[in-house]
């Protein structure tokens, strides 16, 4: 019998028939969880499958508890753009006010701030970074009536080392939860935690109870396909997606191979939009809203859709690239068939993926010298350093920056004052033991993968396994329990020559031209307009298949490049390019031992141009390999000045020829050499763009 003060069951299944429908039942352990939280303040780690209704349990619990005078509820999630669909259903459904303070609305910020400090305010979602974020803790934090009545941290498996995307500012989150009066409930969420990364997350905050379901889809019919040719696969994509029902989601690992995929499928027939972290927001939310109105037949996406994405009749997930691991691959095939019968997700995997993985692996933490260097620049500097002022003094990249940056001021190893950043006075140290476990156990999760891939057995046992689940006997559903749902190849040969030739007409770049030049005593200048190249080309992505391929083959052995890349370099610059003024004379980039194969390469280019080479250009000092320089301002200060004009520069436009392109710093310190000589237009061009995913 309840008491007074208990909300009885039948209150929460009223407002679940009001979100829902009026056929709405509880699943198994949702209403146990709101009971919890609700009636006993209870602190929960729930680690559920996608699509359980998570957002339900606490959404539910927000509308009682903000019924009987308790404070709004605050959600953490390093989603925010991802529940737009859930703050819209939670505010539609259950009359909730909802409001988010992010990077992306700062117009709304103020109107947020004043409905969260007056009390007006349901629900308030924000990243984890907000929580350090001083001004957010003064002017909201601070400033309100009343206590926050639920806590909810969305991925949980972020607190843990051994979450497959740690995030280190939920270490703030950790130690907030630490210090939480006992009387405000806690709802920590995940799909993605097995047993030792909730052993972990239950060690670091205490007095969380588990409510853990089971984690497998029984609608979901996976199968893996071994296609080492990124061509094969695109010929296979364009051979089944037709054939899926519904609408779905093909996840790709770069957005270059997002956009490339999107434009193939295009040219298929298939009506697929591009979607990836490098949009904007409102661009984003569009496509989202696209989808789930079925206004498209696929989105093409990088995992930036993800976790938070919410499709009921999401009819399938195709893999272009393998995942590192399969907690990601369960989580992305986990949008898929949440209410059907029946919903497929394929896994295509190749030769590239070990690479990509490997690489992520490998960068994931800065090395310790890294740090040192990050560390000691900000020490030995006068004042706060902005992040840009760390790479002028500092050869470390914008990313290893951005990490050590991010880590230390979580460790309180530094200081963040306004944009720059200061050294505090606590001892900081490189945690060697912790890292290398994460680095070993990264290794171990990319070989359960590959043995996911190349596994006889239960697929969906598989990863159930991998998850700590309970399934145990086979799924009797999966390709490898019921047979092939698709082939196991490209069947038309036509087709896979097609897609090379679309990798080979779609991986070429723009090279624009730098606009400003930093200055090693901090700033930087615009570069008058007579000294600026004009915008160049890359003819492919080094690597991708047909042109790229070649490349990459070519520039890693000794002797001249082939007259097939010759005659392609040609037929880009002609054809698909055609400057205007078209170029009168060509030059290289010289070596600095003289003669060598790019100026073979652009003597070769200009013959078949039919204008002149002229080694206009000599190298006159060493600059450092390219992959011992960081960041683009270390590029810009290694080129400085090593070029000199030995032979007469012609007056009329110039193809400035090299092999390689990633900052354009040489191409553009080439460029200002050749037209302060007085040439005419300079238009760079490289036979590849260097890319690191």
């Amino acid at each position: 019998m309840n008491t007074p003060s208990e909300v009885p069951k039948a209150e929460a299944q009223a407002l679940l028939e009001r979100s829902i429908g009026p056929d709405a039942e509880f699943r198994p352990q949702q209403w146990d969880a709101i009971d919890g939280l609700v009636n006993w303040k209870e602190r929960l780690l729930l680690v559920q499958r996608t699509g359980w209704g998570k957002s339900t349990v606490y959404f539910i619990a927000t509308k009682l508890l903000r019924e009987r005078g308790e404070g709004p509820t605050l959600i953490v999630s390093p989603l925010l753009a991802l529940m737009r669909n859930q703050i819209q259903d939670a505010s539609a459904q259950l009359d909730l006010d909802a409001y988010t303070i992010h990077s992306n609305n700062t117009d709304e910020w103020d109107e947020a701030k004043r409905r969260v400090v007056d009390g007006d305010c349901d629900v308030l979602l924000i990243s984890p970074e907000r929580l350090a974020n001083q001004e957010f803790q003064a002017e909201v934090l601070a400033e309100m009536h009343e206590e926050f009545g639920l806590l909810v941290v969305d991925e949980a498996h972020c607190i843990s080392d051994w979450g497959h995307d740690f995030r280190p500012d939920y270490r703030r989150i950790r130690r907030i939860l630490q210090e939480l009066p006992d009387h405000i409930p806690v709802a920590a969420t995940t799909a993605t935690a097995n047993d030792r990364v909730v052993d972990d997350v239950t060690r670091q905050v205490p007095d969380l109870r588990v409510v853990r379901g089971d984690l497998v889809r029984e609608s979901l019919r996976i199968q893996t396909v071994e296609l080492d040719s990124r061509a094969e696969r695109l010929a296979w994509l364009a051979e089944n997606c037709g054939e899926l029902p519904s609408s779905g989601i093909v996840y790709c690992l770069t957005t270059d191979e997002v956009e490339l995929v999107a434009a193939w499928l295009n040219r298929q027939g298939l009506d697929v939009e591009p979607y990836h972290g490098g949009m904007d927001g409102d661009r984003r939310s569009d496509l989202e809203d696209a989808l789930l109105a079925n206004e498209v037949d696929a989105l093409v996406a990088t995992n930036a859709l993800g976790m938070g994405f919410n499709k009921p009749d999401l009819g399938w997930v195709v893999h272009f690239q393998r995942p590192p691991n399969l907690i990601r691959y369960y989580q992305e095939i986990g949008r898929a068939g949440r209410g059907l019968d029946e919903a497929f997700a394929v896994l295509l995997s190749g030769e590239e993926d070990d690479d990509i993985a490997e690489y992520f692996i490998e960068s994931a933490f800065p090395s310790p010298a890294d740090f040192e260097l990050v560390l000691g620049t900000i020490e030995e500097a006068d004042a706060p350093l902005y992040r840009y002022e760390v790479l002028q003094r500092a050869n470390v990249s914008w990313k290893v920056a951005s990490k050590c940056l991010n880590i230390l001021r979580v460790e309180n190893a530094v200081l963040r004052v306004g944009d720059g950043f200061e050294r505090t006075n606590k001892r900081w140290s490189y945690d060697h033991e912790r890292i290398e476990s994460i680095t070993a156990q990264r290794y171990r999760e990319l070989g359960q993968i590959q043995d996911f891939v190349a596994s006889d057995d239960c697929l969906t046992r598989f990863v159930d396994d991998v998850l700590d689940g309970s399934l145990d006997e086979p799924c009797g559903q999966c390709a490898n329990c019921a047979g092939d749902f698709f082939p196991r190849t490209a069947r038309d040969e036509a087709l896979v020559a097609a897609a090379v030739e679309h990798y080979e007409a779609e991986s070429w770049s723009e090279l624009s031209p730098r606009y400003y030049m930093p200055q090693r005593e901090g700033g930087k200048t615009k570069i008058d307009e007579e000294r600026k190249p004009a915008d160049g080309r890359a003819l492919c992505n080094y690597g991708d298949p047909g042109l790229g391929a070649t490349v990459r083959e070519q520039y890693e052995r000794d002797g001249a490049y082939g007259d097939e890349l010759v005659n392609a370099a040609v037929s880009h610059v002609t054809e698909v390019w055609d400057p205007d003024p078209e170029p009168a004379w060509v030059t290289a980039v010289p070596s600095l031992a003289g003669e060598g194969r790019v100026e073979d390469l652009a003597a070769r280019i200009a013959a078949r141009l039919e204008v002149p080479y002229v080694p206009t250009l000599a190298k006159v000092e060493a600059t450092a390999p390219p992959a011992e320089l960081k960041n683009s301002y270390q590029k810009r200060w290694d080129v400085e000045g090593v070029f000199e004009v030995r032979e007469p520069v012609r007056d009329g436009p110039v193809l400035l020829v090299d092999e390689l392109v990633d900052t354009r710093w040489t191409l553009t310190e080439a460029g200002m050499t050749l037209r302060d000589a007085d040439s005419g237009p300079v238009y760079p061009f490289a036979l590849a763009k260097r890319t690191r995913w």
